[in-house]
C-alpha cells in the first residue's frame, strides 16, 4: 500500500524574465512587466508531496520534522534571493516558473530519501501554478 502526504510551504524570491536569445524588444513584448531590468518579486506556494509505504515503526512515509526540514533547506537556497543573480542554476536558464519547478524538483530529490518525490505544484500567483512529477499514485 502507497500512501501520498502533500505539505505546503512558502517563501519569496525575485528573479526577471529576460532570454539571451530574444532582442531587447521581443523580450519586453513576450515577457511584458516581468521584463523590469530590476526584478519583480513573488511571494511562491510551494505544495510538496511524497509517496510510499508507511514505515511499520512509525506508521508515516516520513517523519513531519525530516519532512520539513528537508524542504526549508532547498527552499533557503532561494529564499529572499534575485534567483537570476544568486542562484547558480539559472547563471543559463530563464528564471521562468517552468525551470524554477524543475530546480526545486531536482533539488529536493537530492535532499529527500530515494523514491519519495512524488509531486510538486507551485504557484507563482494566485492566478499562476505549475506542476511536476511523476504520474498519480496507484
Amino acid at each position: 500500500m502507497k500512501v501520498s502526504l502533500t505539505r505546503k510551504y512558502m517563501f519569496s524570491a525575485a528573479h526577471r524574465l529576460d532570454s539571451p536569445f530574444l532582442n531587447e524588444a521581443d523580450n519586453i513584448e513576450i515577457y511584458e512587466k516581468c521584463n523590469n531590468i530590476n526584478g519583480h518579486g513573488h511571494d511562491y506556494t510551494l505544495e510538496v508531496t511524497i509517496c510510499g509505504k508507511p514505515n511499520n515503526l512509525t506508521g508515516m512515509i516520513l517523519p513531519l520534522p525530516e519532512f520539513d526540514q528537508n524542504v526549508k533547506d532547498v527552499i533557503n537556497k532561494i529564499e529572499h534571493k534575485h534567483i537570476n543573480k544568486e542562484v547558480e542554476y539559472f547563471q543559463n536558464r530563464i528564471s521562468t516558473a517552468e525551470y524554477i519547478i524543475q530546480y526545486l524538483w531536482d533539488e529536493l530529490n537530492k535532499s529527500l530519501p530515494e523514491n519519495l518525490l512524488h509531486h510538486l505544484k507551485l504557484w507563482e500567483t494566485n492566478n499562476n501554478y505549475f506542476e511536476f512529477g511523476k504520474e498519480k499514485a496507484s
